[in-house]
């Protein structure tokens, strides 16, 4: 069984879970954040230190939440592989990141094949077995395999998948954990981990 981070992909399925619910009523128009960075169709710039002009709409949040620059709203992020997960039609994208992973210093002359942390966050009005399912024939039509998954830790479904390719350098491992959370109206999926960079 190759090695799985359990701790470490619980821990970023939560932060992605939790993007999800953040930006679950954020559209592809413009949004302000917190920090004045201006998000357009999911795209981030002019960021400011200055406090956003004026109040919060009456009835609305005090502080709106705040995006790492390395993810979107209702798109895919740049440097994540859209062909990966093509979305379904009846579902919604919500937010994506892809960030590069660094690269660890060895002496070996083989060189390492470039990997990216990737988040992709959608809402869905499918049962949870149903989103998973879902989830489940896409992957492994990209050549993944399902493998058993850590704990749920407090979402409704999760599961795990499992991408081994053959390279000069020795095996390329690529691992995804889709969870699913539902929250009455619908579901709430995430799927996050490793991929090779596109």
């Amino acid at each position: 069984m190759p090695r799985f981070a359990t701790a470490r992909r619980t821990a970023a399925l939560a932060a992605a879970v939790g993007l999800a619910l953040a930006t679950g009523g954020c559209g592809a128009g413009t949004e302000q954040s917190a920090a004045g960075s201006t998000t357009t169709g999911g795209t981030t710039t002019g960021s400011t230190t200055g406090p956003e002009p004026g109040g919060a709409a009456t009835g609305g949040p005090t502080e709106l939440p705040t995006f790492d620059p390395s993810s979107a709203v209702a798109t895919y992020a740049q440097g994540f592989p859209p062909d990966l997960f093509p979305m379904p039609k009846d579902a919604t994208l919500l937010a994506s990141s892809a960030q590069p992973v660094p690269t660890a210093s060895t002496e070996s002359k083989t060189k390492a094949v470039p990997m990216t942390q990737v988040t992709l966050n959608l809402s869905s009005s499918r049962p949870t077995d149903q989103v998973i399912k879902q989830a489940e024939k896409i992957l492994t039509g990209q050549g993944f395999r399902r493998i058993d998954a850590p704990e749920a830790s407090g979402l409704t479904a999760q599961t795990a998948f499992l991408r081994i390719t053959k390279e000069k350098s020795g095996e390329v491992q690529e691992s995804l954990v889709v969870g699913v959370l539902d929250d009455g109206e619908r579901r709430l999926c995430s799927i996050s981990g490793t991929v090779r960079t596109p």
